[in-house]
This record gives structure tokens, sequence and C-alpha cells, in this order.
């Protein structure tokens, strides 16, 4: 196992989210790479090399982000899926796409960190 900090990609549409994710998760010893879009965040999946899971944001997101979230579980990369409401379809979806769980926003932090924590480790 690597001794250097755990990767996280972080995708959201919205680059205020990203920036505080980043920072929070940074403060957390956790290396980032960020995507606001798609072109940004195909890039990182045609090497997701290094990736240790991802946080996915999906609001602002067409069904297109189900196809990355599929590319991410064929690279073995636990993620989750952050929604902006609680739905049963986005639920389903999530999960059917390879998701470890879904967060409903607003977010809590310490929340979060277990979650993280686990996926990481399951």
């Amino acid at each position: 196992m690597s001794t250097g900090p755990r990767t996280l990609l972080l995708v959201s549409h919205l680059p205020r989210n990203l920036e505080l994710l980043e920072t929070f998760l940074k403060k957390e010893g956790y290396a980032t790479l960020t995507a606001k879009d798609y072109e940004e965040l195909d890039k990182v999946l045609c090497q997701p090399v290094g990736l240790d899971g991802g946080l996915i944001d999906i609001a602002g997101f067409d069904g297109q982000i189900w196809t990355r979230c599929e590319q991410l579980r064929a690279a073995r990369i636990p993620f989750l899926i952050f929604s902006p409401r609680q739905s049963a379809e986005i639920q389903q979806a999530s999960l059917s796409h390879g998701a470890r769980g879904v967060m409903v926003k607003p977010l809590i932090v310490k929340e979060l960190i277990a979650v993280i924590q686990g996926i990481l480790e399951g």
C-alpha cells in the first residue's frame, strides 16, 4: 500500500463547490484532482492511474454522467454520488452504475469523512 496521500477525483459543475471540497480534503490529508465538465473529467478518466476514489456531484450534469461512472467502476475506483435531493430514482441509477453510495446535499462534513474512509477501505 502506498504511503503517500490518497488521491480523490472531485467532480462538480460548480467551481466554488470544487474549491471548498478540495480545500477541506487537503486539510484532511487527501490529494485531489478536479473536473468541472465532461472534457476535464474525460482527461482524468483516460488515465485513472493513481486514483483511489471519486466524489461525483451530479447536479448540473445530464445522463452522460452515468457513462463516466461506468468507467470508474470498470477501473475499480470506488466513488460516491452527491445529489441535490433525496430520490429513489437517483439512488437506483447511482448504485446500478457502480456508486458505493449516495449523499444528499448539503453535506455533513464529519459524515463525509467517515464515508470516504469507508469506501477507500472497502
